[in-house]
């Protein structure tokens, strides 16, 4: 009896050795696994912070490539818009006056210049039709001031170009009655004279052009009225 009590005690102890060797390597194998995630958080944060940095540099690539490009795109519209003005407009066109409210343009506010700019542009190129819609719009955005004339006056000069003689006489005729101190009023009644004798109405041409001479006789349309009058007589 005691021999099978003592067998069962030394069992006993054994057990609970193997398993307290069993709680110790687990133990260090949970220390090992924490040790092994710890490791795997810092080398994720480390690509994490990579990664930003990356993301940062393509982001500032991507701006500088988008800010280069766009200077270019500028230069190129820069350089067709330079080419465009070597060639010689319609003939229903004066260029000096064109030239000259190219550069008349930054007077307007900043939107409204460039739809008269590009107007213009239209004018330049004969599409007349085109550029009358513009032209209206700055008009219109324009009434009531003196800076209506100038596009007023380009209406005139894009139905001259479509052959429209009403249209024309009408635009020339605003100009001159509304905006008499404008620099354009010599030129619209100059333009008016030729309109009107397209339309077989000398009489008025002359009339036109005698109040040219004598109300803007310093203006350069004052010799070349004179000299109409006396091919119209």
């Amino acid at each position: 009896m005691r021999r099978v009590v003592l067998v069962g005690v030394v069992a006993l102890f054994s057990g609970c050795a193997a398993s307290g060797g069993s709680i110790k390597s687990l133990e260090r194998s949970i220390a090992d696994l924490r040790a092994m995630q710890s490791e795997q958080t810092e080398a994720l944060n480390s690509l994490d912070s990579q990664l930003r940095i990356l993301s940062g540099r393509v982001e500032e690539l991507e701006f500088s490539q988008n800010k280069r490009i766009g200077s270019e795109v500028s230069a190129l519209k820069e350089d067709l818009s330079n080419l465009k003005r070597l060639v010689p407009p319609p003939a229903a066109v004066p260029v000096p006056e064109l030239e000259a409210d190219e550069a008349w343009a930054s007077n307007l506010p900043a939107d409204q210049a460039q739809i008269f700019v590009d107007g213009l542009g239209l004018v330049r190129e004969g599409k007349f039709a085109d550029a009358l819609s513009l032209l209206k719009e700055v008009s219109e955005r324009t009434a009531g001031t003196p800076k209506a004339a100038v596009p007023l006056f380009w209406q005139g000069i894009a139905h001259d170009g479509l052959s429209d003689n009403r249209g024309a006489l009408r635009a020339y005729t605003e100009v001159a009655t509304r905006f008499p101190k404008s620099n354009r009023a010599p030129t619209a009644l100059y333009r008016q004279a030729l309109v009107l004798v397209r339309l077989g109405d000398s009489k008025t041409a002359t009339l036109s052009l005698r109040k040219l001479v004598d109300d803007y006789p310093k203006s350069p349309e004052a010799p070349m009225a004179k000299d109409k009058i006396k091919e119209l007589k």
